[in-house]
């Protein structure tokens, strides 16, 4: 037993992941229903909803410059993804495909810690350190540069 009250369940404790049982399910949802939310209906309106019909107005840097975004392509190449479309996907925003993998994880990561009532936490491999997450940033901003090269190319 955790002092907070928590169970260790020691079958599932490793170097990247661990998993404990709170006292309630309540915290579970706390810890993990805000972003399985958000990122189910992320991929729900990606998925069920056309894309010409999503309320989404056309992107404002694009009609003042005549240039696209950094991010502009992302709807469309997520509306791709979900169609299982990956040469549109990648033609429209190649980074916008890792975007929409990052998102499937978190959901997955967060709907299975719902639906087994546990808590899944990062362990020391797995968590961001200042470091890490400075580099992190730093990887993801060349990313969206060089991507948005290939938009602008």
């Amino acid at each position: 037993m955790d002092s907070a009250g928590e169970r260790r369940i020691g079958a599932h404790h490793s170097p990247f992941l661990s998993l404990t049982r709170p006292r309630s399910y309540w915290d579970v949802v706390g810890a993990h229903f805000p972003l399985a939310l958000v990122t189910g209906i992320v991929l729900f309106v990606s998925r069920w909803i056309p894309g010409n019909l999503l309320p989404l107005r056309p992107c404002t840097f694009l009609q003042l410059t005549g240039y696209p975004c950094p991010f502009c392509g992302f709807t469309r190449s997520f509306w791709a993804m979900s169609h299982g479309d990956w040469a549109s996907a990648l033609y429209n925003s190649p980074i916008a495909c890792l975007v929409y993998v990052a998102v499937v994880l978190v959901f997955v990561w967060n709907a299975a810690g719902l639906l087994l009532g546990v808590e899944i936490s990062r362990n020391r491999f797995l968590r961001l350190k200042a470091g890490r997450a400075r580099w992190g940033i730093a990887i993801f901003s060349v990313l969206l540069a060089l991507n948005w090269a290939y938009r602008l190319g």
